[in-house]
């Protein structure tokens, strides 16, 4: 297989079109939004609570170390709640493609017995986390192999969701499945198994908002400083350098303050996970109706076994709608 990786250009492309058209899926069955809803208010929790953890910090609070520490146990968890969301929301796909109507407590229901998979995937997640830290910390070709290792284990662990959520596989059978399938994986969709779908996409979204903002929250520091909590206070602007000139109202005895920094770096944070979670929660949907397209054709409902190689080929052209259904 060769792993394309795209530029900014063709990953929001993708983003937008597999939007789009997830949207097909979804509006067959809004029992498909609880997982993804249910990852939101996870990450949305764990945020909270560290940069609650943080805010008591700057007021000396004993406290700040219970919400610290409960960040941190969320941080851990969160391998394995994201996994049993994914699951779900691989089944309620899957369910869906195929005619039914699920909720979630059924989805549930079809993956229970799941737990060892559901270790094996958050233990492996949990590595693949790692590499990617530390790919931003070595050079040269060892940064290029770790950066390689992380995107085919992000490829990987998108076919194992469904080949676990469906046909209850273990990490080996799922792996020796996706060996033989990449055999018969038909000519026109042979280059989506390579493709690092989306790959970056929240970075590319998220940069030009991060610079905005953080330029914001440092105009809010200056201008409004001497008016905002004394425990974010960061001084006058002289006591960096009595040199400082002048710029209208703001010179060496202006107060600048950190507290809108600190908001707009929590409000960043947020909008990251909920964005970061959003994707995964497509990617889910595109490879559990890939694996489904390969594995089940049979078994999909008529009414969308059609459409789904424009989409599944990523094709804007072979596209045609589904009527959706609530």
């Amino acid at each position: 297989m060769d792993f394309k990786k795209p530029n900014r250009k063709a990953r929001l492309a993708q983003l937008g079109f597999l939007i789009r058209h997830t949207f097909t899926i979804v509006g067959r069955n809004r029992a498909l939004l609880a997982p993804l809803i249910a990852m939101w208010i996870y990450a949305s929790v764990m945020v909270l609570l560290f940069f609650v953890g943080l805010f008591l910090v700057f007021y000396d609070s004993a406290g700040s170390t219970w919400f610290l520490l409960g960040g941190a146990v969320m941080f851990v968890y969160k391998f394995f709640f994201y996994n049993r969301a994914e699951l779900t929301l691989s089944r309620l796909t899957y369910d869906t493609a195929t005619g039914g109507l699920p909720t979630r407590r059924e989805a549930r229901r079809e993956i229970a017995g799941l737990g060892s998979q559901v270790r094996t995937l958050a233990v492996l997640d949990m590595a693949a986390a790692w590499i990617s830290s530390r790919k931003n910390k070595e050079g040269g070709l060892m940064g290029l192999l770790l950066g390689g290792i992380g995107e085919v284990w992000d490829l990987v662990n998108h076919f194992m969701l469904p080949a676990v959520a469906i046909d209850r596989l273990g990490l080996r059978e799922g792996v020796t499945r996706m060996k033989r399938l990449k055999d018969h994986v038909p000519e026109t969709l042979a280059g989506v198994f390579g493709i690092d779908i989306m790959g970056g996409v929240i970075g590319t979204l998220m940069s030009p908002i991060y610079v905005l903002g953080t330029l914001a929250a440092i105009a809010c520091g200056l201008f409004f400083g001497a008016s905002l909590p004394e425990a974010f206070s960061a001084g006058v602007l002289g006591d960096l350098s009595p040199d400082i000139p002048e710029f209208g109202s703001i010179g060496p005895d202006t107060v600048f303050n950190w507290l809108p920094v600190f908001l707009i770096a929590f409000l960043g944070f947020i909008l990251h996970a909920m964005l970061a979670r959003a994707v995964i929660a497509i990617k889910v949907v595109y490879f559990t109706l890939f694996y489904s397209r390969l594995i089940h054709a049979e078994a999909l409902d008529p009414d969308i076994r059609a459409d789904l190689e424009g989409y599944l080929e990523l094709d804007e052209q072979d596209v045609t709608p589904v009527n959706a259904t609530t």
